[in-house]
């Protein structure tokens, strides 16, 4: 059974470099599992990507495809679709680079059997401080949480009011409530997703037209479309550093790369 893994890097190496290390690790690799991962470098930085190219180059497994320019998270994972198409591939792993993996988790892939309507799987994924991302979102949201993305997203002031009030009242982040065991959900955080075959027999790319923000309702829209279902599995287990390219967007560019997406992505949320 191939797996490939497929990142986006951007300006951080250190990242990838953690990345390729992980799947380096993985249990059964080699036996069980042939693992494949392609890095999609989206740098702006020359020597990040002088850097990210030499040290993907040190795993036979690795492939590294430098964007023509920075093309945003999903435009670099379909950037790297169209460079290495996914037949004959059991799972499609689309994700940030600043994850790393379970050594368990190809191993435990492995052994599942998922029902055919099912187009992406939504791992654990667990941040530093202990947070679970998933399940992101069960199921469509409701008008009172619409009315506050409406807030956040009518002027750069408000969505920081709005952000230092949740930061009072709620001071440290919770994970959403966690289900016994796998369940279909609405949406799962845009990290990482399981691409099954079956999403692949109909769809050759990732559905996108901005630059970034807002690609969980847009996969999840497109998954739907095709009647496919997004399944939280907890038994796929992924540490998550959490935005590190983001972090060099200054926040105001960062906000507005997300507010200019918002109005279309809202019906789908």
């Amino acid at each position: 059974m191939i797996v490939k893994f497929m990142c986006v890097s951007f300006n951080n190496a250190d990242c990838t470099a953690t990345l390729l290390k992980s799947l380096e690790l993985q249990k059964g690799r080699g036996r069980l599992v042939s693992v494949e991962c392609v890095v999609v470098d989206n740098s702006t930085s020359t020597e990040d990507a002088a850097i990210c190219e030499s040290l993907t180059a040190q795993y036979p497994f690795a492939t590294y495809i430098r964007s023509p320019r920075n093309l945003g998270y999903f435009g670099g994972l379909n950037h790297g679709l169209e460079q290495s198409a996914p037949e004959g591939i059991a799972y499609t792993v689309v994700c940030n680079n600043d994850l790393q993996f379970a050594a368990e988790f190809c191993e435990t892939l492995s052994t599942k059997q998922y029902d055919p309507c099912v187009f992406a799987i939504c791992p654990d994924v667990v941040t530093a401080d202990g947070v679970h991302q998933n399940p992101h979102i069960l199921n469509r949201i409701g008008w009172f949480r619409r009315f506050q993305f409406d807030l956040y997203f009518s002027h750069y002031y408000m969505s920081r009011l709005l952000t230092a009030i949740l930061r009072f009242i709620r001071p440290n982040r919770s994970s959403p409530p966690q289900p016994q065991g796998s369940c279909e959900v609405h949406m799962g955080v845009g990290a990482c997703y399981v691409l099954t075959a079956e999403f692949f027999r109909r769809f050759k790319t990732l559905r996108y037209s901005f630059f970034l923000y807002g690609e969980e309702a847009y996969i999840a829209d497109q998954i739907h479309s095709a009647g496919g279902r997004l399944l939280f599995d907890p038994d796929l287990r992924v540490e998550h550093a959490e935005s590190d390219a983001l972090s060099k967007v200054p926040n105001r560019t960062a906000y507005e790369y997300a507010r200019k997406g918002y109005p279309d992505y809202r019906r789908l949320l």
